[in-house]
């Protein structure tokens, strides 16, 4: 019987490959299985991958030596936006693939090696990212001779992606207005709209909020409201929201999600930012 999972694939065909020098397993399959956030049998498989050409991943044809089929397949920008991701579906999982340019990584990995600074606007910014994404765990498989240090440097020296006190009040200034363009949806009849306009900027906000919260607080969290379920249960009920295609849920809706921005943003910073005082725009509330 063969009992290789997709992850094992994946690390089998990257060993042997030798355009491959980097292979490093990222995400909740890195976890230790005690950890918060965890692998289990609904999570994909996250890794980062470096090769002399990374033009290999445009399409599925390296996927054959695989000796599994996908079902989809995807090349696109990455959520933190400094590199490109490849997403592929397969009857055995999921994968994600970060593809990584070498010559860049070289260049750092000797740069920091060498104990020079780092200077360049979007060379730190890529490092912040990197640095966001192995907070949450990460085993090099392939490349440590020449990376382990690199990657040492960068979970032990640069921070992960945070919002300052700064960012907490323009997300609330942005919630405010977000709130008003929510609620005229609402009374123009754009229900469909109004839906969508809460979930995807409202309720986002909150997310991001919480998520810094619970970084401050020195609590397990995850970008994109992961888990909070069994993190948080009393948090994830005050961020999560149920609104149906009606006047009165929407708007019932948008004003928990304010409320629960308002709680956030007080819990962050205080009294330095209050919630500004919207009669005189006559929206119905209620």
């Amino acid at each position: 019987m063969n009992t290789f999972t997709l992850g094992d694939r994946i690390i089998r065909w990257a060993q042997d490959e030798p355009s491959i020098e980097l292979l490093v397993l990222i995400g909740s399959r890195a976890r230790a299985r005690d950890a918060p956030g965890a692998g289990d049998q609904h999570s994909d498989w996250d890794f980062q991958i470096a090769a002399a050409d990374t033009a290999v991943f445009a399409d599925t044809k390296w996927t054959a030596s695989l000796g599994v089929q996908p079902l989809a397949y995807v090349a696109r920008l990455g959520r933190l936006g400094s590199s490109q991701k490849v997403s592929v579906l397969f009857a055995e999982g999921e994968l994600d693939l970060v593809v990584l340019p070498l010559a860049t990584l070289r260049g750092l990995a000797r740069a920091i090696g060498s104990g020079q600074q780092v200077e360049d606007v979007a060379v730190r910014q890529a490092l912040t990212d990197q640095a966001t994404v192995l907070q949450g765990g990460y085993r090099i498989l392939k490349g440590a001779k020449d990376f382990a240090s690199f990657y040492d440097f960068v979970v032990r020296e640069i921070s992960p992606a945070r919002i300052s006190q700064d960012g907490v009040r323009m997300l609330a200034e942005e919630f405010v207005c977000d709130f008003v363009s929510t609620h005229r949806k609402i009374e123009r009849g754009e229900l469909i709209a109004a839906q969508r306009w809460l979930h995807h900027q409202l309720v986002e906000k909150n997310f991001r909020l919480l998520h810094e919260l619970r970084l401050r607080e020195g609590q397990p969290t995850f970008p994109d409201a992961r888990r909070i379920e069994f993190l948080d249960y009393s948090r994830a009920a005050q961020v999560a929201i149920t609104a149906t295609l009606s006047v009165v849920s929407l708007r019932d809706g948008v004003e928990k999600a304010a409320e629960t921005c308002r709680q956030l943003v007080r819990a962050l910073i205080g009294n330095q930012w209050s919630w500004p005082e919207l009669s005189p725009l006559r929206l119905r509330t209620k």
